[in-house]
């Protein structure tokens, strides 16, 4: 069964693209770092240091590029397909447990000692793999019922579960 992505998966899909945005840009900032470096003690004229940046940058600029397509471009077509797929499973168990925020808190012997903030953390068990769910749909679903799985198809990101 597929349905329609909504605003929230939409913005899941291009919330995973940020990788595919900061690894090219670092790639081509320390490679153009490097080339200016390097050109700037090895030539000494003024017009082959030009067309040698401009090369160089043109060639990182275009890597960079095509390095975030090919991160990117299962995102963008799940995006433009406008489906997700939603597959059938069984809830095995499921869990609620005490948690802590990792470094909200301050255990030492400074006067602003703070305890960590703490959380219920609520968790289904499907397939024997763990996955954290809000707190509604954790009531509302008790063990052995059946939940939708929606996956986006090309990349196979998990979006979300709902209770069938």
């Amino acid at each position: 069964m597929t349905k329609n992505l909504t605003k929230q998966d939409i913005k899941d899909l291009r919330y995973q693209c940020r990788m595919g945005y900061i690894i090219p840009f670092f790639i081509f900032l320390l490679g153009s770092t490097v080339t200016i470096i390097f050109y700037e003690s090895y030539f000494k004229h003024e017009i082959t240091k030009t067309l040698a940046y401009s090369f160089i940058g043109l060639t990182y600029a275009i890597s960079a590029s095509v390095i975030s397509h090919r991160m990117n471009r299962k995102y963008y077509q799940d995006i433009q397909n406008n489906q997700k797929v939603a597959v059938l499973k069984t809830l095995q168990r499921k869990t609620s447990k005490r948690d802590f925020e990792a470094g909200s808190g301050n255990m030492t012997t400074l006067p602003h000692n703070n305890p960590m903030n703490e959380f219920i953390r609520y968790d289904f068990i499907i397939d024997n793999t763990i996955y954290r769910v809000k707190k509604e749909l954790f009531e509302s679903c008790s063990d052995g019922d059946q939940v939708y799985f929606y996956i986006a198809p090309k990349s196979k990101f998990h979006l979300s579960i709902e209770k069938e």
